[in-house]
């Protein structure tokens, strides 16, 4: 038989310092990623936003297309999505070079973004409605997920929200 009072001292000393060691480990501030627009140059700044308004209507496109089962319409705007519209034809050898200068977080978000979009583009060519609905939902837990970390400059609504974690 387990002498439960011993139990109970042992289990509240673990807790105790299970907790004070997550307390020293965890760093004392967590700082938030600045607005990466700071870091870019005003032609990439213009090209992003360029690249993220054909987004933008992309993604309604996509929605669109979901509502009324439009295969073809999901595939063709998922597919120019992981095309990269402006980006990938009017970036010089300079703003690419200029483009490393950002985080390798925010390189490393937006290429898992154009990755969500050619899954989303395959699922549309294959015609097959889950995968679909799958695949645009995490094309907007992505694009909310990079602007509540590095465009809170522009949308400051996501200035307390925490990138990928949600509650119900």
């Amino acid at each position: 038989m387990i002498n439960r009072k011993k139990l109970h001292k042992y289990a509240g000393r673990y807790l105790l310092v299970a907790f004070l060691a997550a307390g020293f480990m965890a760093p004392a501030h967590a700082e938030q990623p600045k607005p990466v627009s700071s870091k870019l140059t005003p032609r990439l700044k213009q090209l992003l936003s360029e690249e993220m308004q054909m987004i933008k209507q992309a993604m309604k496109q996509i929605l669109d297309g979901l509502i009324v089962g439009d295969h073809p319409l999901v595939a063709t705007n998922a597919e120019q999505i992981y095309s990269s519209y402006i980006l990938a034809r009017e970036l010089t050898p300079k703003d690419k070079a200029d483009l490393m200068k950002a985080p390798p977080e925010f390189l490393q978000l937006d290429g898992e973004f154009h990755e969500i979009a050619k899954k989303l583009a395959q699922a549309g060519k294959q015609k097959d409605y889950e995968l679909q609905r799958f695949y645009y939902g995490r094309l907007v837990d992505s694009c909310q997920g990079c602007h509540s970390r590095y465009v809170t400059d522009k949308f400051p609504a996501f200035s307390g929200a925490q990138p990928g974690g949600h509650t119900h």
